[in-house]
């Protein structure tokens, strides 16, 4: 007799694959559930990837769901993070082809979903930097919101996500050059922003903990645009902390 653990492999198996053998019977109840665990992922991928949905269609977004789930199971009972590979499948699934931009838009789109469930902690002011001595300024590491996320590509994803936020939205031409941009939560609501490469540059450079001179050195800031990029943290409350190297 089968372990309850072969059992329960077998049933996970027979939910993806119905060439697969497993002890539950009728053949119909397993049937059911088969089909309810595909409906439960393929609806937790449209809600994670409504843009991509409506770029490709339901039919292909269907093809393609099913596909990933082939390739990437979903490893916990919170569906919310079914789709988190979902971009590494599209770059392999399409790559070299004339829909490889659709990876990036779902990294854009997987971005929202990341920054949607973490936590907003308070920000502090430029004010906050008056309580460090001036040569200690350009040692500073910045302490940014848990919610950022940055997103950089060839293709131009930021103009097609907004340009679907709502259905039947004409094309974006994909040969436009490429964009960069941020997704973060701000009093509760999500934002997305196409942001200069520059300032892009700075904020990926402090967020693995780069200091105020070396992200200023990495974005090639000079000191002008170095003040314009401080005034963006701090209005957009991107700031939490700081601390001397």
């Amino acid at each position: 007799m089968a372990s309850l653990l072969e059992l329960q492999r077998e049933f996970a198996a027979a939910l993806r694959d119905p060439r697969a053998t497993c002890a539950v019977s009728p053949a119909a109840n397993l049937a059911i559930y088969r089909n309810n665990a595909e409906f439960a992922f393929r609806h937790a991928l449209e809600i994670a990837f409504p843009v991509l949905r409506r770029r490709v269609g339901d039919d292909y977004f269907r093809q393609l769901a099913a596909l990933y789930r082939q390739a990437f199971p979903s490893r916990s009972g919170d569906l919310h993070w079914a789709g988190r590979s979902f971009a590494e499948f599209l770059t392999n699934q399409l790559r070299d082809g004339d829909y490889a931009w659709l990876a990036d838009l779902a990294r854009l789109e997987w971005a929202c979903e990341e920054s949607a469930v973490e936590t907003e902690l308070e920000a502090v002011g430029p004010g906050f930097l008056a309580t460090f001595e001036p040569e200690d300024l350009e040692l500073l590491r910045f302490d940014l919101q848990p919610s950022l996320r940055l997103v950089s590509s060839p293709f131009p994803v930021f103009s097609v996500w907004f340009a679907n936020q709502r259905e039947n939205a004409p094309p974006v031409d994909e040969s436009l050059q490429g964009e960069c941009g941020l997704t973060r939560m701000r009093n509760g609501v999500l934002e997305v922003q196409a942001i200069g490469a520059d300032l892009f540059s700075y904020l990926h450079a402090t967020a693995v903990r780069a200091t105020l001179g070396e992200a200023m050195q990495a974005a090639a800031l000079d000191e002008r645009r170095l003040v314009e990029v401080l005034g963006f943290l701090f209005s957009k409350g991107l700031v939490v902390s700081a601390t001397p190297r």
